[in-house]
């Protein structure tokens, strides 16, 4: 019994470290890209388009599967000239194909946070790596030209829709998310309504104040 008893201590550490390899087995790190705050991804003809937020640069990667990011094709589509309004701090760009084109969603400011607002880009070409990326211009309600970032846009019903999150005023408070109607992809034709606003505590605390973003709608 004393030599059944030795084994059996020798064999439960070794029990023991097969459990700790199996477990080690089945972890693993594999960074997709060095870094990608506000990721977002388009999908079209069998391709992920993929972006995310670079500051001072619009990216675009292109690949079938996202876990190949770190290997997929990619270009620079566009670098704002200095000296504007929209020159830095581009957060959370996102691409969407509208009506035969591609559109470019982004915010961006002068170096005040304040001056943030939503601004976009337009692309003819169907192949998103090709043609040429046009300013169109700032998207803003018609009265209420205020702090907006995380835009996104949506059609429902045939009519056109972008939501992003903004503040009330003209100081950096409470982030609402509002949306509103768009006559094109890169005008609002109607008011900006608010549809969300903080009120639950863990919508009250944290790094930021009161936030409340960034909206995104899917549609099946």
């Amino acid at each position: 019994m004393k030599k059944i008893g030795f084994l059996l201590i020798l064999f439960l550490p070794l029990l023991f470290s097969v459990s700790i390899a199996q477990n080690q087995a089945k972890t693993f790190t594999n960074p997709l890209l060095p870094s990608g705050a506000d990721p977002y991804s388009f999908y079209k003809n069998g391709y992920y388009y993929y972006t995310n937020t670079l500051q001072d640069s619009l990216v675009l990667w292109k690949t079938k599967n996202l876990a190949d990011l770190k290997t997929a094709e990619h270009k620079t589509i566009w670098i704002p000239p200095a000296g504007t309004a929209y020159s830095k701090e581009l957060w959370a760009p996102e691409f969407h194909f509208i009506k035969g084109k591609w559109y470019a969603y982004f915010a961006a400011d002068n170096g005040s946070n304040n001056q943030h607002r939503t601004y976009v880009l337009e692309n003819s070409s169907a192949d998103p790596f090709q043609g040429k990326w046009i300013f169109k211009g700032k998207v803003a309600a018609n009265a209420a030209d205020k702090w907006a970032i995380d835009s996104d846009v949506f059609e429902q019903n045939g009519q056109l829709y972008i939501i992003w999150a903004g503040w009330e005023g003209d100081t950096n408070g409470r982030q609402n998310i509002y949306i509103a109607k768009m006559k094109n992809p890169w005008t609002i034709s109607g008011k900006r309504v608010m549809i969300s606003t903080p009120t639950f505590s863990w919508e009250k605390n944290g790094d930021l104040h009161d936030p409340n973003n960034p909206p995104h709608v899917d549609v099946n």
